[in-house]
């Protein structure tokens, strides 16, 4: 039996706000979010989510929009430019890789919903408020926000392999014929790169994004 609670003996309004609840919460347990599995979940024949959404990308829209103003929650809105950056990112990519079905659509999708708009109006006013000018901010979001999607959207694949029993690999590949003469530099860093986990090389890509933002700034 599912995680999730089984309401096929209640009926259940099938507004989309509960199909929307549903299907995060099928998500977040790692199970695959089709209509059957909604209907199931839902206690509802699979057709009648039809009435709320035309075809799974639109479904799948939705749930992105919701995650993305979701991973918005807990950002302190009073900190400053830097930080609230840093965390939104963190807290992007750690809610689509906890809700993998849907984080790994992050590339695939953009959904012009309320969340999306939100959060690329939101990310716009602190490259603002970071002191860029008006194309500086434009190129600015455009590598804060691809990058953030990517690295959300490769730990949420990293994820499903994890919960189909696929063996972890290093973020770095099989580097086990390095020859220490011919790769002296690569050799002298091995063992450092081999501990590093996914998410901290895609954090520590975050700190170099803003740390190019500021420098951007010191120049003017």
């Amino acid at each position: 039996m599912s995680a999730v609670t089984r309401r096929s003996k209640e009926r259940v309004a099938l507004d989309r706000e509960a199909i929307l609840a549903t299907a995060t919460e099928l998500a977040a347990n790692g199970e695959a979010i089709t209509f059957r599995s909604l209907g199931t979940a839902l206690g509802a024949d699979p057709t009648a989510i039809y009435r709320r959404f035309r075809d799974k990308d639109e479904l799948m829209a939705a749930l992105l929009d919701g995650l993305i103003a979701a991973s918005m929650v807990r950002v302190d809105r009073g900190a400053s430019w830097r930080d609230q950056l840093r965390d939104g990112a963190v807290c992007t990519i750690d809610t689509f890789s906890a809700h993998p079905q849907i984080g790994a659509e992050a590339t695939a999708i953009s959904t012009g919903g309320p969340g999306e708009l939100a959060v690329i109006d939101w990310i716009l006013d602190q490259l603002a408020r970071a002191g860029l000018d008006k194309q500086q901010v434009v190129r600015c979001y455009a590598a804060y926000s691809s990058y953030v999607l990517a690295a959300a959207a490769t730990l949420s694949e990293q994820r499903l392999q994890e919960l189909a029993g696929v063996p972890p690999t290093s973020w770095v590949g099989d580097l086990r014929a390095v020859d220490p003469v011919r790769h002296p530099s690569l050799a002298a860093v091995l063992p450092e790169l081999l501990v590093l986990t996914p998410r901290e090389v895609f954090l520590d890509g975050i700190d170099v994004l803003l740390d190019s933002f500021e420098a951007i700034v010191g120049r003017h």
